[in-house]
This record gives C-alpha cells, structure tokens and sequence, in this order.
C-alpha cells in the first residue's frame, strides 16, 4: 500500500467513513456480518454474535489487508485483485507472520477517525493499541548493542581472603618472676618444736589434776 499520506488512502478511508453499513441476516451461530464497502479500494466486514459483541474484523486498505479475531489478535496480508474492479474476485495472502509495517500504516490511516460508526471505533481502538505495542517494543529494541555485543571480560574480584597469612610476630610476655622459696631457719623450727612440746605437756598435767581433783571430790 502507498504512504497513508498519499491521496489514495485519503480518498479510500473518507470514502470508508462516508459508506453506509449493510448488515447480513444471521448465521446459524447467531452472528451477522455488518460491512462497509467503497469504491476507492477500502472496505470493512464486521462479525456481530448474538449480544451485539463483535468477534472478528477484515479491514482492506488497498492492497494490505489486516484481519483481527477475538481472542487471537491481529493479523496482516496482502491482497491481490484478479479484476479491474473491487466487486471481481480477490485473493488474500496472509503473512506468516504479521508484519508491523501493515499495521502501523492501518493505524495511522484510521487514526484521525472522529465519527460514530461503532464498527471503524473498534477497528480503530484495536489499531492504535497494536501501534502502541509496537512503539513501545520499538524503544524497547533500541537498547546499547554494547551491553549485548559479546561476553564481557569478568572484572577481576577481589580475593575472599589470603590464602596464607604470616603471623605477626607478637611482642614476648615474660611471666613475672616467682617470688623466691622462703627460707626456713633451722633454729626457728626447733624452737616451735620445743614450745609445742612444752605446751603439749602442760596440758597433760593439767588434764591429770582436774582428774584427779575430780576424785578427790567426789
């Protein structure tokens, strides 16, 4: 498709936007198509269920083609025309995978879209957040490559410890000198001696005359 800028897609989406709705009889699931159909290359077909919830959206602009499903999401094709007017038969071909170039120039055609058509509100609010994701996976890519261009260098870490530590040569702490034996006099020992004795006898003595006064006595 050319430049959503270009005249062409301006006429094709004001002619979409100037189209009257033609809505289908129901299916046998209950849902009815509602579409949208110019003749400047832009056409809408909307799947309604039952409770007026639409379930599913093929957009054409030109030749790109984007269908969105309920619970599936976006996808994008390209359409080919086998006849020279939009009411001949068209091929669609459906990227393998969608292609963000496709969605982003449907959301930009759409998005200047002021009207009430309920149908083009949704398709529009489902393209500008499809626009949106990409934006912000966009800036999301534009990371530095440097952090990401190989395995950086391991910064050298500092060792958890020493592996063998000297010892730091403590200052000696000499115990105090003991203090020097007593002398033990010799003379003085036979003096204690001598006086243990004395007393020793004295209190035997005294010990025979209590008992003997005790006698006497009695």
């Amino acid at each position: 498709m050319s430049d959503p800028s270009s005249e062409r897609v301006k006429a094709a989406v004001l002619a979409l936007y100037q189209a009257r709705p033609v809505e289908g009889p129901p299916g046998d699931d209950g849902q009815r198509s509602v579409w949208h159909l110019s003749a400047q290359g832009a056409e809408l077909l909307s799947f309604v269920d039952p409770e007026g919830r639409v379930k599913r959206q093929e957009l054409t602009l030109l030749d790109e083609h984007c269908v969105w499903t309920s619970g599936v999401g976006l996808r994008t094709g390209r359409v080919e025309q086998d006849g020279a007017s939009r009411a001949d038969t068209s091929v669609v071909h459906p990227d393998a995978q969608p292609v963000p170039a496709r969605l982003l120039r449907a959301a930009l055609a759409l998005e200047h879209y002021q009207g009430e058509d309920r149908y083009i509100l949704h398709i529009q609010r489902v393209l500008a957040l499809a626009r949106q994701g990409l934006v912000l996976a966009g800036g999301a890519s534009t990371a530095p490559a440097s952090s990401s261009s190989g395995p950086s260098a391991p910064s050298p870490s500092a060792p958890a410890g020493p592996l063998s530590t000297p010892h730091a040569s403590a200052p000696s702490v000499r115990p105090p000198p003991l203090a020097p034996a007593p002398v033990i006099d010799p003379e003085m020992l036979h003096r204690q001696k001598t006086e243990g004795l004395t007393m020793l006898i004295v209190l035997g003595l005294g010990f025979v005359l209590s008992v003997g006064l005790l006698f006497w006595l009695l």
